[in-house]
């Protein structure tokens, strides 16, 4: 098996220790940025699509989700009202 990206193999440590779901996301997202946590999920589908029975990846997975929903991420247009020409 392949060696897993170090945030996917953070969250696969992190989703078996039995922390809750809300100490586990903070502590991830305290030590991963935005394009590590991208580059995990990749990686955790990946696991995921190849053995549908991974549940540590799909736990894992599930913890890289919410951290990256906890993150936010930018809004790459601008909502502001404007003025038609």
């Amino acid at each position: 098996m392949a060696t897993l990206e170090p945030i996917a193999e953070q969250a696969v440590a992190l989703a078996a220790d039995g922390l809750s779901p809300e100490a586990a996301v903070q502590q991830l997202a305290a030590s991963a940025d935005k394009a590590s946590l991208v580059r995990a999920q990749a990686e955790l589908v990946r696991r995921v699509r190849e053995r549908s029975d991974d549940f540590a990846a799909t736990a894992a997975l599930t913890l890289v989700n919410k951290t990256l929903a906890s993150v936010g991420w930018a809004d790459v247009f601008s909502w502001k009202h404007r003025r038609k020409p």
